[in-house]
């Protein structure tokens, strides 16, 4: 029993440590917004957010430039998923992006999906 005890405390210890300082581990996925600009050259858009309270509010650059960043469209008819290009979207588009932090009307996204329907 006393041994039980000391493994459930060391345990308890271990998690305590582990899931302490893992502020950056937050992402917002799923930010809806719609494109105001698309700038070709940096591969980025300025985006202004759709919800209320939106973190991207009025105005905000995406940075898509990273490698690992991914364009995906979804048919809602089919239910099709479709991989896309950057110059696959257009200004007025609605899209919804995961990112993880907005600093200085900035930020980096990983995932943008194409929300408006096409056919």
């Amino acid at each position: 029993m006393k041994k039980m005890v000391y493994i459930i405390g060391l345990m308890v210890i271990i998690f305590a440590f582990s899931a302490c300082g893992k502020t950056n581990d937050v992402f917002y996925m799923g930010v809806n917004a719609e494109i105001l600009e698309i700038s070709g050259e940096v591969h980025g858009f300025v985006v202004k957010g759709l919800d209320d309270n939106s973190i991207l509010g009025e105005k905000c650059y995406i940075n898509c430039e990273a490698p690992d960043t991914y364009f995906v469209y979804v048919d809602n008819d089919t239910g099709k998923t479709i991989d896309l290009n950057f110059d696959d979207f257009i200004v007025g588009d609605k899209i919804t992006v995961d990112i993880q932090s907005v600093e200085n009307k900035y930020a980096l996204t990983s995932r943008v999906q194409l929300l408006t329907q096409r056919k």
